[in-house]
């Protein structure tokens, strides 16, 4: 059991992502890539309480839709079958939670605990949370907290703030107290560019029954330097409503792009990866393109940060001995340290290690346990070291009647070439599904891997839909 130490990845999480309006793991948000541009702002806010008036933003590539592409009305009410379908997520998400982020101090792999006697702990950081705080979704009366978030939310991400403007003025947020309104309107107008409107707004509603903690503090935070904001945590034990919620990924957005921009990779790095996780465990659907486009905007400031060797992450140094490489070096890191998740792939990538190494050469060993999340929702993989996002990648899952089984796992036998043994059909066989790479899942304490894997493909097409037989399916490159 000690070389199957050495050669899992950390722990593999397979989950439901909570979604409230999504039909299943079977639906996809299709929606254009937004590109980068300066973001447009609302106009002078009409003092009237029953108008807000809006400027059309700049269409930067395509607006992004939550609602359109998986079918139905967001308003409509769920059917006996969607309400059980519903139930069941929630408690498999649940599930997941606890075993994604158990209680401070986050401890990755306890549930093998027996298996790895070494098991390493991760604190949080005092700076950010390791999960997506709770949520509390009661409200008191009027439109739903969760609509009006995820309107305000989508507005952002498509950049387009008219369905947010109808929201207010003719739809459900009318129904909002004035306060509220207020609230909505001023923190757009502060992230949007107009700072003085957001700040005559703050003093509007300081203070005025109805607003919380939470809200005022993302509004004052929202109106600070862009690239140097505090985004607040709840005030109450880290549990944030859905509006909250809602404002609270907008200005980690917001500050990644800014952080980006500023070439402080770092910072850029933990706001993306706080984002990315946030969104999977939001109360309604996942934003599948957007989740992709983060991934990509994160790639950006992971190249700088935790794929360089001058990034700012946890480690330990190692010379390469007389006659040494990278898998002898490999060898002796493990033999003194068998918490950690280690290739030498990883080595050379965070060093920079393109060809031969030297004697004497100082290497970089990464200390965050290296996990996964599969998160069947939005039908991505979360690659980690520790509790920030590294990598995004996008994957196809099991398609209906052969859905791929959520739960933990650790990562068995590695193959190259595999072939189908079930079909009969040799690596290279244009039949064959499982592409150039397989990697066995194996529950934890047990002694064989299961039927499944993750895997690449000899058909990218299917990548992003459910299309397997239970697998985890990659593009070959990933």
């Amino acid at each position: 059991m000690k070389g199957l130490a050495v050669l899992a990845i950390g722990a593999i999480l397979i989950w439901f992502g909570l979604s409230r309006h999504d039909g299943g793991p079977d639906s996809t948000v299709h929606a254009g890539d937004p590109a980068d541009g300066q973001r447009t702002s609302w106009k002078e806010e009409d003092r009237r309480a029953d108008r807000t008036v809006l400027e059309p933003r700049q269409d930067r590539g395509g607006a992004a839709s939550r609602d359109g592409a998986n079918g139905g009305s967001v308003g409509a009410g769920p059917t006996a079958e969607e309400l059980q379908a519903q139930r069941a997520a929630e408690e498999h998400a649940a599930a997941a939670r606890e075993m994604l982020a158990p209680a401070d101090p986050l401890q990755l792999g306890d549930h093998d605990a027996a298996t790895y006697p070494a098991e390493p702990t991760i604190q949080e950081s005092p700076s950010r949370p390791s999960r997506p705080p709770e949520i509390n979704l009661a409200g008191a009366g009027g439109p739903s907290p969760e609509r009006a978030a995820n309107i305000l939310l989508e507005a952002w991400i498509a950049e387009d703030p008219s369905d947010l403007e109808v929201y207010l003025t003719q739809g459900e947020g009318l129904d909002m107290s004035d306060v509220q309104r207020q609230l909505v309107t001023s923190f757009w107008q502060a992230v949007a560019g107009k700072p003085d409107a957001g700040r005559r707004g703050l003093d509007e509603i300081r203070g005025a029954e109805g607003i919380t903690t939470a809200q005022e503090s993302l509004l004052s935070a929202a109106l600070d330097v862009p690239g140097n904001r505090a985004v607040p945590r709840s005030a109450s034990a880290g549990r944030l409503e859905p509006l909250s919620y809602a404002m609270r990924m907008i200005l980690l957005e917001d500050e990644a792009q800014h952080l980006l921009r500023k070439r402080e990779y770092g910072r850029s790095a933990v706001s993306w990866s706080d984002l990315i996780q946030y969104e999977i465990a939001a109360p309604w659907a996942s934003h599948r393109q957007a989740l992709l486009v983060w991934g990509n905007e994160l790639d950006k400031a992971q190249l700088n940060h935790r794929f360089n060797v001058n990034g700012s992450w946890p480690s330990i140094e190692e010379k390469i001995q007389p006659g040494g490489s990278l898998i002898r070096l490999r060898k002796r890191v493990l033999k003194r340290r068998n918490d950690l998740v280690l290739c030498t792939g990883l080595i050379a990538q965070v060093n920079g290690v393109t060809g031969y190494v030297q004697k004497g050469q100082v290497m970089r060993i990464p200390t965050d346990r290296v996990n996964v999340i599969v998160d069947l929702d939005a039908r991505i993989l979360l690659y980690r070291h520790g509790d920030e996002v590294v990598k995004v990648w996008d994957i196809g899952i099991g398609k209906p009647g052969h859905e791929t089984p959520l739960g933990v796992y650790l990562v068995g036998h590695k193959i190259e070439k595999p072939a189908h043994t079930t079909k009969g059909l040799p690596y290279g066989d244009p039949d064959n599904p499982l592409g150039s790479r397989w990697m066995g899942l194996r529950r934890p304490g047990q002694n064989r891997d299961t039927s499944y894997g993750i895997h690449g493909t000899s058909f990218p097409d299917g990548v992003g839909g459910a299309v397997s037989q239970g697998c985890v399916r990659m593009r070959n490159e990933d």
